[in-house]
Order: C-alpha cells, then structure tokens, then sequence
C-alpha cells in the first residue's frame, strides 16, 4: 500500500524540452507525491543510475532506452486497447496485435514499424529485435508509447544520479536523452548537485513516512507511479490478478490502484483493488513487505482501515502468480459477504 501525499504539483514547474536539476526533495518523495499518476502531470519515469554502471554515455543511454522500451511494451494494453494478452499466441495473432499497432500510426504520431514491434513483443513475449532500429528511433517510439499508455503528450524522465556516480557522463546521456526521447529530463538524487551546468529549480514534496513502500522500492531500474484504475503495467502479479478477476461477473464494480482518504487531516492511501461500496481492499505484497518495519507499517494501516469498515485481504505475489483462482475465490467469498449484509458502514 502506498500513500499520496497533500501536496502535488511540483512538476509543473518543470519544463518538458530541457535537463533540469531538481533539488528540495528526495527521489522517493517525488515518486509517491506522483502514485498514482495525477491528472495535470506529464507521464513521469523514474531511472536510477546503477553506480556500478560503465562510465560511457552510450553504455546508459542503451540501458534508459532498453528500460523505457520494456515498459512500452508492458503497457501495450494501455496505448492500444484492441490489444489482448496472451503470451505464447499464434502467428495469426501476432500478426493481428502489428495490424492494429500499424493501424494506431495511421491516425496519430507513432512509427509504424516500430510501434507494430512493440506491439508484436507484447503478444508473443519476445523481445524486440533492437538491430533493426537506430536507438533514435527506439528512444522516441517508446516514450511516445508511453506517454500514450497514460494518455499524455509527453514523459518526463527523472534520473536518480547516485553520490558515487560520474556526473559527467550523466550530463551528456542526459542531453541526448532529452532531444531524442523528446522529453523533459530531470535530475535528482546526491550526485545531481555537481552537474552545474544545468539550471537548478526548487521543488516540494510532502515527507514519506518510514515503511511506505514507493514504486522507487517495487520497480528498478526504471519505475514509474500506476494509472489510478488500471493495475500496474510491471507488476506480473497486478495484472495477472487483473485479468483472472475479469472473468467474472461478480467483480465488477472494482477498482484499481485508488486512493482512499480516510478523513478530511488523514493521509490517503493508495490501494492495489478495491470494491468502494463493499469496502473490500486488496493487496499484493512483495518482498519488500517481509521487511520487519515495512510489517509493522502494514498492520497499523490495516487497523487503521479496519476501524472504517474496511476488509483488506492480502497475497504475496508468489500466492497471486501460483494460484490465482485461490486467489479470487476467497476475494470472491469478501465481496459475496458485505453483498449479502447490505452497507458495510
């Protein structure tokens, strides 16, 4: 579960055509203040530079385009809605997810091949042949899918630059990044102070609490907040839950990646499922969740949503990907429950 803080905005300050240092708060309170993504943000992505990493421009410039392209295609579902997962499909499928995709480039800004490739990647669960296309193309084609699958016009890519991390090489992917993913490029984290040839803006957010769990700490190296109502595009776990819940009727009327508030000083949170009337919330725990801190958190959350009315169910991510109709049925047996009892409240 994570929470979506009173203060929102500071990306609106921020231009989208240039590199920008940003400083006055951390990469993780940039990352919750934005989950889920708001309404008046561009589609924002996180990319934390490894400080392990080669030093070549070229060498992180591959890896952000690399990251970028396997959330396009994560995201397929989002940018192309006559699109239907089924890894493993036909080649007569396959072929179908390219016709849409080349059909989409028709009537809009995309690259036809490239977007069919994404597209052709997503319905087989094979990766894109990069060699065919210049990593201009790949970097452009996918922020632009991206940004389709938020339904914005354009991303805003925040580097986390590690202390440890050689500004220099940064900068220079950082530029290149920014004029061929034609989006906005900001730059955060220690080592970001030292890249002075780029403007610094101040900016705010509202302070994480201990133990709330961002998309920094679920998704790496690139992360970025979900679409309030759809699961996940990174999460295997949210999405397979996600379609086995769409086979019946009885789920509908659900919800996913909402935020909830509590009361009018309260910090809202943001749930992975929920059913508003029934007040049925569901979570999918990581391994970030064993965490003996991250522990405690979750169950102060739970009492705190069990004293509203609200039953939380919670499944690891082994328990979801093994067995999701376990899963459901006892969602199923919740749902049914506050059903047959009327208004919870």
């Amino acid at each position: 579960m994570t929470g979506n803080g009173e203060t929102a905005g500071w990306w609106s300050s921020l231009p989208a055509d240039r590199v920008t240092r940003l400083r006055g708060a951390s990469e993780r309170e940039l990352a919750e203040s934005a989950n889920p993504l708001p309404a008046d943000a561009p589609a924002i992505v996180f990319f934390t530079v490894d400080e392990s990493a080669s030093h070549r421009s070229a060498d992180l410039v591959e890896m952000v385009v690399t990251s970028l392209e396997t959330a396009a295609v994560d995201s397929t579902a989002l940018w192309l809605p006559e699109f239907e997962h089924n890894a493993g499909t036909s080649t007569l499928e396959r072929r179908a997810a390219r016709t849409s995709a080349v059909r989409l480039a028709a009537d809009s800004a995309h690259f036809g091949p490239y977007i069919a490739a994404l597209a052709e990647s997503a319905s087989s669960g094979r990766p894109i042949r990069r060699a065919v296309f210049t990593v201009e193309t790949r970097a452009a084609g996918s922020a632009r899918a991206l940004a389709a699958a938020h339904g914005r016009d354009v991303v805003a890519l925040v580097l986390v630059v590690p202390d440890a991390v050689d500004a220099d090489f940064v900068s220079t992917a950082a530029e290149w990044l920014c004029a061929h993913a034609r989006a906005g490029v900001w730059l955060t984290g220690g080592g970001s102070s030292r890249m002075d040839r780029f403007p610094s803006v101040s900016v705010r957010a509202p302070e994480v609490p201990a133990g709330v769990s961002t998309v920094l700490d679920r998704f790496r190296p690139l992360s970025y907040p979900p679409i309030a109502g759809h699961p996940h595009p990174a999460s295997d776990p949210e999405k397979r839950l996600y379609r086995a819940l769409d086979q019946h009727e009885w789920a509908t009327g659900r919800e996913h990646n909402r935020s909830i508030r509590l009361g009018e000083l309260s910090r809202p949170f943001t749930v992975d499922v929920l059913w508003r009337t029934e007040r049925v919330i569901v979570e999918i725990d990581g391994d970030e969740h064993r965490a003996a801190q991250r522990f405690a958190e979750d169950r102060v959350r739970d009492n705190q949503l069990q004293t509203h009315g609200y039953m939380v169910l919670r499944f690891t991510n082994a328990q979801v990907i093994d067995d999701p109709h376990r899963a459901v049925a006892t969602i199923r047996e919740a749902v049914s429950r506050r059903r047959s009892k009327g208004d919870p409240r």
